[in-house]
């Protein structure tokens, strides 16, 4: 994309082409601009629409960077003074220069392919590589099938004899050992999936991670705006009044009216809402607030922002500028604003952050004895609660010198501001289905513990029985005694469980007892080396920043195959983090994560591992089947370069170009599972369960070739040296079938063939039953009508065709049959046919399907049966379970 835009590039403003802009230009913004870069605004403000990178539809508000203390962080504080590639302005503003330079700009940091839409590019076309058991294994299968394949080739040799012609045989053996059709059977059961989710609104940029879905053990979860809804219901403020010696709450208040002026200017005023065509726009949490005082924007040139009253006082509005405006910063929990008061001239500072930022920021003498105990109150009730101070400064002057340290100190608190925090009407059910499914699910937020322990209990994610603990730092740590250390308290009623490790050791061992930690305690825990041992017990991890939550997620990705499930905001970290991140994002490529729910719901979650699932039931069936196809084809070519026979021509078309091709395809299109099992597919290609499968249905089907060709010769009709494939040529291939043993092979090796999708096509827990398979319920019934035509017919225009009972037309005359009418070549054969006895037929028949149904036998009941399952607690118990137990 090219477009020109005004640069300033050696202290010179120009006109030029995005395409040549370079890190260290500065870029005027106009309105309706697309962002060509990624960078920082340096003065002015700006608003934009990253839709098309997070899929958030609403528009983010860009400040210009802050000459403070706290270092530029582009994915964590400075994320709001920065811009991206692919965004486009809706509007800019900034305070007037009077110098004729443009007012908004923004410093060139990225371009091209260094941005974050270029990564995103990159990312959709060169997929991140993870280890995954299954491409380990890989390798390791093909050098498998190669020496096989090269077996078979010495063989064909030693059959064939040292000319040409056998190194041609033996170069064919092993090219269908190691079928074309392998790589492909690997990954179609991707697309297949990526396809499903695309019908049900999910949309994936990284296919190899479907795979990974299909082995996910924890499922890590946002609280606000992924498992509650988007928006937060105001419920009351709880303001503080004066009483001695210290104030003390009073009622609760749902009407911001009735409350002081102070209170009224503050919890209109400090906020980050700006207005964009009649739009409310910024946290939805401020966006609440805001309209909850009833109050107005008015544009300015003058300030940071106008705002204006709705309450008449004297028959005129309140009107107040905000001078100056700290952002809020996760790592200080806590943003602030300075204010004028119009009427009378003061400048106010108000401070809103977390209760318990507040509860440390705040004048120790304004605070209730109470507080901790009614903050933790309505926490415990769901709700999401916020603390306001403030301090007067009077007819101040160069408010916008000051510091952040220095205007949030010193501020007496003014209330508690509280919101409702509602869960999505289909989260329960979806943390339910992923329990069920062996899932263990955690919850990682940034809101309070107790909020997120209620939200915890409301979903399921802990049962109504169990005891939460919570995890905290408490003491001062100022070098008095009073050293801060890491306390358990119970979070029902704040008894105290456990202040070591040794202690939460032993109240872990209680039955239905679960963990929850604060960001505080989390730090303290990786610090000491101790959170490996306790983080599969932790089930809440509250007051995360977008940096440990990231960290969070990558010491569980350490010992599981580990999902993240985010809104795109502040949890691009630990999606792009997980091995298998879901943004509930409105646009079909997310830069945040791999996979992408339009849907925005829960349910997406399940149905991602429920088709990630089928995905890899699904590959793993092709992979087999074509494993089997190779076991049964070497075995089919070995057996007629024995004898110095080879299959008709037609019976290879059928198998190369019907048989191989249809029914691959066809197991691919298996129906995904409605539910979530409670286990997970293999995804070791040479595991146990998948060799016992495939060495199973191998010596069935050679004892059964093996075992008919015995019975063959033992027919008294049948005389083997009637045909001395030695006297012939044998590079003349084709003119090597009219005789009854390649007759045989070809029948018993077609229901072998034709049997192997239908063994590898049970649904099996993560696909549906094999009938809802309807390509493949087709494509096998024709294909063993075909062959059991074949088999029972007496000579026909078809079965000439495949060779097979058939023979010249004088000798079918002298057998008792008709005269055929159609065209037959001359049988190369004394006795000039290879119809087969009525009573062998039958029996044929009827053993080729006594094969056919062993092979169903088997799979279902050995390896995936009763006996498979015994056989694997067997193992287990006497070699130990490695497999990880995990506390859903």
């Amino acid at each position: 994309h090219k477009s020109v835009c005004r640069v300033r590039r050696d202290e010179q403003w120009a006109e030029l082409n995005t395409a040549d802009l370079v890190p260290g230009d500065v870029v005027a913004v106009e309105d309706g601009m697309e962002i060509m870069c990624d960078g920082c605004v340096l003065q002015g403000e700006a608003v934009v629409d990253e839709s098309s990178l997070t899929g958030e539809a609403k528009p983010v508000r860009k400040l210009a960077l802050k000459d403070d203390a706290i270092p530029y962080d582009v994915a964590g504080a400075g994320k709001t003074y920065s811009v991206f590639a692919g965004t486009r302005v809706l509007q800019s503003q900034a305070q007037r220069l009077g110098s004729g330079e443009p007012e908004t700009q923004i410093l060139v940091m990225r371009t091209r392919t260094a941005t974050d839409k270029g990564e995103l590019i990159q990312r959709i076309l060169f997929p991140t590589q993870y280890s995954f058991v299954f491409d380990e294994q890989l390798r390791v299968a093909l050098v498998i099938l190669l020496a096989y394949g090269g077996f078979g080739f010495a063989v064909t040799i030693w059959l064939m004899g040292h000319d040409v012609t056998s190194w041609f045989y033996g170069v064919f053996v092993i090219s269908q050992v190691i079928s074309p059709l392998l790589p492909a059977a690997l990954v179609v059961g991707q697309s297949v999936a990526a396809d499903r989710l695309r019908r049900k609104q999910i949309y994936c940029v990284d296919l190899p991670r479907i795979m990974m879905a299909g082995k996910v053990q924890v499922f890590c979860f946002d609280k606000t705006g992924t498992l509650t809804k988007e928006g937060l219901e105001f419920l009351a403020v709880q303001p503080t009044v004066p009483s001695q010696p210290i104030p003390e709450f009073g009622a609760e208040e749902a009407d911001l009216a009735l409350l002081s002026d102070v209170a009224q200017l503050g919890f209109a005023s400090c906020h980050a809402v700006a207005a964009v065509g009649g739009q409310l726009i910024g946290n939805p949490v401020d966006v609440e607030q805001f309209r909850a005082t009833g109050w107005t924007l008015q544009p300015s040139d003058e300030h940071v922002d106008t705002l204006v009253s709705p309450f008449a006082a004297d028959g005129q509005q309140r009107v107040a500028h905000v001078l100056k405006r700290f952002e809020f910063v996760h790592a200080r929990q806590s943003m602030s604003v300075a204010v004028q008061d119009a009427a009378t001239g003061d400048v106010h500072v108000f401070v809103k952050g977390s209760f318990e930022r507040l509860r440390h920021m705040a004048a120790p003498g304004s605070i209730p004895a109470d507080y901790d105990a009614v903050a933790a109150r309505w926490a415990r009730e769901g709700c999401y609660v916020l603390a306001l101070a403030h301090k007067n400064l009077g007819a101040a002057k160069e408010v916008v010198r000051l510091s952040r340290e220095h205007m949030e100190s010193g501020c007496s608190l003014v209330g508690l501001l509280l919101f409702r925090n509602k869960l999505k009407d289909d989260t329960a059910q979806a943390i339910t289905e992923l329990r069920a499914g062996d899932t263990r699910t955690v919850m990682i937020t940034g809101d309070s513990a107790l909020t997120a322990v209620f939200i915890a209990r409301q979903c399921g994610m802990v049962g109504a029985a169990v005891r939460v603990v919570l995890g905290d730092m408490e003491g001062n740590g100022d070098g008095d005694g009073d050293a801060r250390r890491l306390v358990w308290r119970d979070t029902a009623d704040d008894r105290l469980v456990a202040d070591n490790l040794g202690d939460i050791d032993r109240a872990l061992s209680q039955e239905h007892t679960e963990l929850a930690v604060t960001a505080a305690a989390f730090s303290h825990l990786v610090s000491s080396s101790a959170v490996r041992k306790l983080l599969f017990s932790i089930r809440v991890f509250a007051r995360m920043t977008p940096l440990g939550k990231a960290e969070c997620v990558r010491l569980h990705m350490e010992r599981a195959v580990t999902g993240m499930c985010g809104d795109g905001g502040n949890d691009c970290g630990a999606l792009r983090a997980a091995h298998v991140g879901l943004a509930l994002s409105e646009s079909e490529a997310s830069i945040v994560s791999p996979f992408s729910s339009s849907s925005r719901s829960i349910g997406s979650c399940v149905t991602l591992l429920r088709e990630g699932r089928a995905g890899l039931a699904t590959s793993f069936a092709a992979y087999k089947f074509l494993i089997n196809y190779a076991m049964t084809m070497s075995m089919l070519e070995i057996t007629q370069f024995y004898f110095s026979v080879i299959v008709p021509q037609a019976v290879w078309i059928l198998i190369d170009s019907f048989i191989a091709v249809g029914l691959c395809i066809a197991v691919t299109q298996a129906q995904t599972a409605r539910t979530l099992a409670p286990s997970r597919p293999t995804a070791r290609l040479i595991g146990s369960h998948t060799l016992a499968s495939i060495w199973g249905q191998t010596a069935i089907n050679y004892a059964f070739l093996f075992g008919l060709i015995g019975l063959l010769f033992a027919q008294g009709w049948f005389r083997c040296h009637e045909f001395d494939s030695r006297d012939i040529d044998t590079s003349l291939w084709w003119i090597l079938g009219d005789n009854y043993e390649s007759e045989l092979i070809s029948i018993v090796c077609l229901f072998q063939f034709v049997n192997a999708a239908a063994v590898y096509n049970f649904g099996y827990r993560y696909r549906r039953s094999w009938i809802t398979n309807y390509s493949l319920a087709v494509l096998y019934s024709a294909f063993v009508a075909v062959i059991s035509a074949l088999v029972l017919a007496n000579p026909n225009r078809f079965s000439c065709m495949f060779r097979i009972n058939c023979g010249n037309p004088d000798v079918l005359v002298d057998l008792g049959y008709a005269r055929p009418t159609w065209h037959i070549t001359p049988y190369n054969s004394p006795i000039g046919h290879n119809v087969l006895p009525h009573s062998f037929r039958w029996t044929l028949w009827a053993l080729c399907i006594t094969n056919t149904i062993l092979c169903l036998v088997y799979e279902k009941l050995v390896v995936l049966g009763p006996v498979g399952r015994r056989a694997k607690q067997w193992w287990a118990t006497r070699k130990g379970d490695r497999k990880l137990k995990l506390n859903l």
